[in-house]
């Protein structure tokens, strides 16, 4: 009989790509909402354990009998009025997880993290896993909440805990809804991008990812974190790689860096009196100068990690936004 893997985020972007791969080699035990549908699951075996992180009986009855806990879900947000919450859900409700994945002696936990629980650079600098964590001076909440729920996850390694940490980048395929309308994409298609920002980012395919993710159940060493990068580009390099895919015209213009750490200056002190309406907030202006360029060396070398061009990714969240359009 194969054995049981408990997943959270089933209903999220990775965990679209990854629960049906899971599911060809676990008996699959999804951690959902009531109101949610899982579509991509619809031709394989899966128990659905009906509640959210935090709901400490449907944590332990997810965990009851498993041998793999694979970890995805996450409230991911750029509002500041959001943190409380993100702390909750991020920090809070992993460590419950985390716990009482040992206590049930699960015999892997995989935490799925973020390049943003590592460190950024004010130049184009490519840093690893080792860099100190540095994003606390810049106090977004989902930067802070998801290293947090890292040092739990660790916490409970020292406790005898096997657990590997995953820190992908931001991705690119099918079935982002933060890649849909409102998104870069459809800005970027409806000509509303004037000028480009004038950070970097690491950026990845989704699929590649999720590649990652089962060599590192497979292969990753407890306690430890690896970068599941993809490509380092600019901001005018992504949106320059999205328009050319899309069909659609890139930015000519990077702005200064001066001008947008003064207009999240400005957009602060507007939250602080009116609050934060989005999509564009100051904590997102904030990281929009920083360089988030990151090696994906460790993972190649232990996990045997291969990354691929995000292209293929940007096609395919290209090609679904124009569907639903």
């Amino acid at each position: 009989m194969s054995p049981i893997c408990f997943l959270t985020g089933a209903s999220g972007f990775v965990g679209r790509h990854l629960a049906p791969r899971l599911a060809r080699t676990h008996r699959l035990r999804v951690l959902v909402r009531d109101d949610r549908d899982l579509p991509w699951l619809a031709d394989h075996d899966h128990e659905r354990i009906v509640g959210r992180l935090g709901d400490d009986d449907a944590v332990r009855r997810g965990v009851a009998g498993a041998d793999l806990v694979v970890h995805l879900a996450a409230l991911v947000s750029f509002r500041p009025q959001d943190r409380g919450a993100m702390f909750a859900t991020n920090a809070d409700a992993t460590a419950q997880l985390a716990g009482a994945a040992r206590e049930a002696r699960v015999r892997r936990f995989l935490h799925c993290s973020t390049i943003s629980a590592i460190a950024y650079r004010d130049r184009p600098e490519v840093v690893d896993e080792t860099a100190p964590f540095n994003f606390g001076r810049l106090r977004i909440g989902y930067c802070d909440s998801k290293f947090a729920a890292e040092r739990r996850v660790l916490d409970e390694v020292q406790r005898g805990l096997d657990a590997v940490v995953v820190n992908p980048p931001s991705m690119y395929g099918r079935g982002d809804r933060r890649k849909g309308d409102g998104s870069l994409i459809t800005a970027l298609l409806d000509g509303r991008i004037r000028m480009a920002p004038p950070g970097g980012i690491n950026v990845a395919d989704v699929a590649c990812v999720c590649d990652g993710i089962v060599a590192a159940i497979e292969r990753g060493r407890t306690g430890e974190r690896y970068v599941l990068g993809g490509e380092n580009l600019t901001g005018r390099q992504l949106l320059e790689r999205v328009a050319a895919i899309a069909h659609a015209r890139a930015p000519r213009r990077v702005l200064a860096p001066a001008i947008v750490r003064a207009a999240a200056r400005v957009l602060a002190a507007k939250e602080r009196w009116f609050g934060c309406r989005g999509p564009l907030t100051s904590e997102i202006l904030r990281l929009a100068p920083r360089f988030l360029w990151f090696s994906s060396a460790k993972a190649e070398r232990e996990l045997g990690y291969r990354p691929r061009p995000v292209d293929t990714g940007i096609a395919a969240a290209c090609d679904e936004l124009r569907e639903r359009r």
